[in-house]
C-alpha cells in the first residue's frame, strides 16, 4: 500500500524519534511501523530550518511551506469566547491553505490511503482531488459523540472509516452514529517498550532506600485546567502539610485548549466546566490577558500562587524536556498521577509510566481504564473528586511495597498490550479491509440513508 498520513496543522514535525505533541508521536510510531511494510508518506507543516521534503528511513516527509497558525488561533479563540455557531475547528476554513496544498500533492502522489487527524470536514476535498483513495479520520478525541450531527452528516459520507485510540471513543460515536458503526473501529495509541523501560538497578536501589525518602510523584502532560493539574497540586499541598512525605515534579507545556474545544468536547458536563472555566477569565479583560498575551502561562503561575511555602519547596514546574530527560523521570518516579477533569480519550503518559514500571493514580475517565487495571497495576478514582485523590493519594504513599507490586505488573501489561506494533497492525487490518471492499455508495445515498435514520433529538 501506499499510505499518506497528514499530522496536524498546527504542529510540525521531526525526522527522527522525538516529536513534540501527542498526535504528533501517534503519527509517527504508527508511520514508523507500517513503513516496515508499505510505501509512506507524512505530511506537516514546515518549521524553520526544516526542509520542505526529508527522509527518515523508509519514511518519506513532505512539510508545507504555508500554514497560517497565528491568524488560525486568533480566530479559535475569538469564536471560543463568543460561542456562536459552530466551533472553528470544524470549519472548512479552518488551516484550509494547509489541507489544499497538501490535498494537491497527494494528487500527483496518488496513494491508496489518506489518513487524517480529527477533521472530518475536510474528507471531500481529498475526495475531490483523489476521488479513488480511501479517507481514514483518526479521532484522538471524543468528537463524533460531541458534535451537531448537522456538522457530521455533512462531512461524514466522504470518510470510508474512523480509527479511535481506545474503545471508550468508539463505542460513544457508535452510540451517536448507528449507522455508520461498521466504519468507527478501535486502533488503540501504544508505548516504544524498548525506550520507555525499568531502570532496573536504580529501582532496585530506590525500593531499599524508600522508607526514609520522599514519595517520588510525577505528572506529564499539558500543564491545563482541563487536566486537574491544581487538584494535583492542592491535594499535594495538604498532603505535605499534614506531614506526609512527598515531592512533586510536574513536566509538560502550560497552555489553555481552546474553549470553543474544549466546551465541546466537555459536552453537558456542566460540573466539570464549572470547575475550570474561573481559569479561562470571566471578563474581556482577563480573557485577553490569560489566553492571548499570556497564552495559557496564567494557569502555572496561579498554581505556583496558592502552594503554601513547604509545598513550594518540594514542587517543581520542569516545561516540555527533551526525550530522553523525560524518560530519565520516568524511571526514578515513584507514582505517576493524571487526575484529569475531561474525559482522556487515551493517555499517552499513562502507556509510557506503565512501560517503565511506575503505577499510575488517575481519574476514572474516558479510556485511562482501558489501560490501568484498578487495584493491580495502580488506582483510579472519580473525576472531580479531590478527597477520593488525597485518600489513594495517602494510602499509596503508606505501602511502598505495594506500590513496587503495582509497577511491576505495569511494566508486564505494557509488554503484552500496548504496544505500537499492536496499534499498527490494527491499522494495517483496517486499511486492507478498505481497499478489498467493494465499492461505497455514493455521497448522495449516504446523506439520505443517515439523514433517515439518525434521530436529531
Amino acid at each position: 500500500m501506499k499510505i499518506a498520513i497528514l499530522n496536524q496543522p498546527q504542529d510540525s514535525m521531526a525526522a527522527g524519534e522525538e516529536q513534540r505533541g501527542s498526535v504528533a508521536i501517534v503519527n509517527w510510531e504508527l508511520a514508523r511501523c507500517l513503513s516496515r511494510r508499505h510505501e509512506v508518506l507524512v505530511y506537516a507543516p514546515k518549521a524553520r530550518g526544516q526542509m520542505s521534503r526529508e527522509r527518515w528511513g523508509a519514511i518519506e516527509i513532505r512539510r508545507i511551506p504555508f500554514v497560517a497558525r497565528r491568524f488560525h488561533k486568533a480566530v479559535q479563540l475569538l469564536a471560543g469566547r463568543l460561542r456562536r455557531g459552530a466551533p472553528y475547528f470544524t470549519s472548512r476554513l479552518y488551516y484550509k491553505e494547509y489541507f489544499s496544498q497538501v490535498a494537491r500533492d497527494l494528487a500527483a502522489s496518488r496513494p491508496d490511503i489518506i489518513h487524517i487527524p480529527n477533521q472530518t470536514q475536510f474528507a471531500s476535498l481529498f475526495k475531490l482531488w483523489l476521488p479513488g483513495a480511501k479517507v481514514v479520520v483518526h479521532a484522538h478525541q471524543d468528537e463524533l459523540a460531541m458534535l451537531d450531527l448537522e456538522l457530521l452528516r455533512r462531512d461524514l459520507p466522504d470518510v470510508d472509516a474512523v480509527a479511535t485510540v481506545s474503545d471508550f471513543v468508539t463505542r460513544r460515536a457508535r452510540a451517536r452514529l448507528p449507522d455508520m458503526a461498521a466504519r468507527i473501529h478501535t486502533v488503540g495509541n501504544g508505548v516504544d517498550t524498548l525506550r520507555f523501560r525499568p531502570a532496573l538497578r536504580a529501582r532496585a536501589v530506590r525500593a531499599r532506600e524508600l522508607r526514609g525518602s520522599p514519595l517520588r510523584l510525577l505528572y506529564v502532560g499539558r500543564i491545563a485546567p482541563d487536566k486537574g493539574v491544581h487538584l494535583l497540586t492542592e491535594t499535594v499541598d495538604r498532603l505535605i502539610r499534614e506531614g506526609v512525605n512527598l515531592e512533586l515534579t510536574l513536566i509538560g507545556k502550560p497552555g489553555l485548549m481552546p474553549y470553543d474545544l474544549l466546551s465541546r468536547l466537555l459536552g453537558g458536563d456542566g460540573e466539570a466546566l464549572a470547575a475550570i472555566r474561573a481559569f479561562y477569565g470571566g471578563s474581556l479583560r482577563s480573557w485577553v490577558r490569560k489566553e492571548i498575551l499570556q497564552q495559557g502561562r496564567s494557569y502555572g503561575n496561579t498554581l505556583r500562587a496558592r502552594l503554601s511555602p513547604e509545598a513550594a519547596a518540594r514542587v517543581r514546574f520542569l516545561g516540555t524536556v527533551p526525550l530522553p530527560a523525560l524518560v530519565r523521570a520516568y524511571r526514578v518516579a515513584d507514582l505517576l498521577v493524571l487526575p484529569s477533569i475531561w474525559q482522556e480519550s487515551y493517555g499517552l503518559p499513562v502507556a509510557e509510566a506503565m512501560a517503565c514500571g511506575v503505577p499510575v493514580l488517575a481519574s476514572a475517565s474516558g479510556g485511562v481504564p482501558e489501560l490501568v487495571d484498578d487495584g493491580v497495576t495502580g488506582r483510579l478514582v472519580p473525576r472531580l473528586d479531590a478527597c477520593a485523590l488525597r485518600s489513594a493519594l495517602r494510602e499509596m504513599s503508606a505501602d511502598p511495597a505495594r506500590l513496587r507490586q503495582m509497577g511491576s505488573a505495569a511494566r508486564a501489561r505494557a509488554e503484552r498490550l500496548l504496544t505500537w506494533t499492536h496499534s499498527a497492525e490494527r491499522l494495517e487490518r483496517l486499511y486492507l479491509g478498505l481497499l478489498a471492499a467493494k465499492p461505497e455508495p455514493t455521497r448522495a445515498a449516504v446523506i439520505a440513508e443517515c439523514s433517515g435514520s439518525v434521530d436529531i433529538a
